[in-house]
């Protein structure tokens, strides 16, 4: 089943002009490529005004998981980052209809976002079935890859979490290459990756290939501090 369709039933019904306001912040794409200054750094303070551990999920779609974590830890922030309107809109009703205070969402393209990342920032990051881009030639717009991975380790702090998941088995395989092949990052389970696991309120997308038989993978890195990644690629090209 293709994704698209699925937008269809994420649809925004009840979010009214302030929902909007309140929740969502529009990135146009011409304007962060031109006009970068006028859009906030993706800190809390810049965010919400606030020095609340931040949490971020890109491609948060209607934000189901996103709001629950909201609603489970007022104490932390949490932006969601998404380049659909009307899953952004979905993800605010949702967020609306729980009156939650530490939740906002970014209409906007991840990949230009990057010079607004702040270094330390982010406590945890949250990249849940994104686009595999699967037809021919359209892998060079997939989020994962290497310039990722240096825009986590410069916003995670030491310890920072990375979440991956989705049903797409050959880009998990693929992301989970790079990953295993980045000495700044350590996987937080003993397993090469996760299957079968149970993780609080599933997302649309996730009900939906579950539904239809789909495997569902995962793996949680963290950031390592400085000197065990230098030792870890020390060992690597002794190896090599």
């Amino acid at each position: 089943m293709v994704r698209r369709k699925f937008l269809r039933y994420t649809r925004a019904e009840h979010l009214d002009e302030e929902g909007i306001q309140r929740y969502i912040r529009f990135l146009p794409p011409d304007e962060l490529y031109h006009h970068l200054e006028r859009f906030p750094r993706l800190d809390a303070i810049s965010l919400f005004g606030n020095e609340c551990p931040l949490e971020m999920e890109i491609g948060c779609g209607s934000a189901e998981p996103l709001c629950a974590l909201a609603r489970a830890h007022p104490e932390r922030a949490y932006v969601g980052i998404d380049i659909s309107g009307p899953s952004i809109h979905k993800a605010a009703e949702n967020a609306a209809k729980l009156n939650l205070e530490n939740i906002l969402f970014l209409n906007a393209d991840m990949h230009l976002l990057y010079p607004l990342l702040a270094p330390q920032a982010v406590q945890a990051v949250y990249l849940h079935f994104p686009d595999p881009h699967a037809k021919y030639g359209y892998k060079k717009r997939r989020i994962f890859g290497k310039h990722f991975l240096d825009a986590m380790a410069y916003t995670l702090p030491v310890g920072g979490i990375l979440s991956v998941m989705t049903d797409h088995q050959e880009l998990f395989l693929d992301m989970l290459t790079v990953l295993e092949a980045d000495a700044r990052f350590a996987k937080a389970h003993p397993e090469r990756y996760l299957l079968n696991f149970e993780d609080g309120v599933k997302s649309h997308f996730q009900r939906i290939w579950e539904q239809h038989g789909e495997r569902v993978f995962r793996f949680v890195a963290y950031l390592l501090p400085a000197s065990v990644e230098e030792e870890k690629i020390k060992q690597t090209e002794k190896k090599g």
